[in-house]
């Protein structure tokens, strides 16, 4: 897994008299970055006629890979209750489709627990 590369770069003021400005020095905790963990990659599902799509909406300033998908505790499901290998990739702020969960039998209920895998991406 890669981590990410952060770089601080820091500017000496030149000054030929005068009051010098120093420029706002940049740092990790000053910048908009916003690490990829399990608070900013999140679930969501959304119903759809036939079913519920599951998607990951990666909150974080890094690209991320979505590993694999884990449906378990099945009781009406259309597909098998397993894990689902991938290599989705989700760019920062973006939102992916990662799983259609339908009913078996549509005339009654399902239910379904699932949980997902992630790593931080290329860039």
């Amino acid at each position: 897994m890669r981590q990410p590369l952060r770089a601080a770069l820091a500017v000496l003021p030149i000054s030929c008299g005068g009051a010098a400005t120093v420029p706002e020095q940049i740092t990790p905790a000053s910048s908009n970055y916003v690490a990829p963990s399990d608070q900013t990659i999140v679930a969501e599902e959304d119903s759809s006629f036939d079913g519920q799509a599951l998607s990951i909406l990666n909150n974080s300033s890094a690209a991320v890979v979505v590993t694999s998908v884990h449906v378990y505790d099945c009781e009406n499901v259309a597909s098998p209750c397993t894990i689902i290998r991938l290599r989705t990739p989700i760019g920062p702020g973006q939102r992916r489709r990662v799983a259609v969960i339908r009913p078996a039998d549509p005339e009654r209920g399902y239910s379904y627990k699932y949980r997902w895998t992630w790593a931080v991406g290329d860039r």
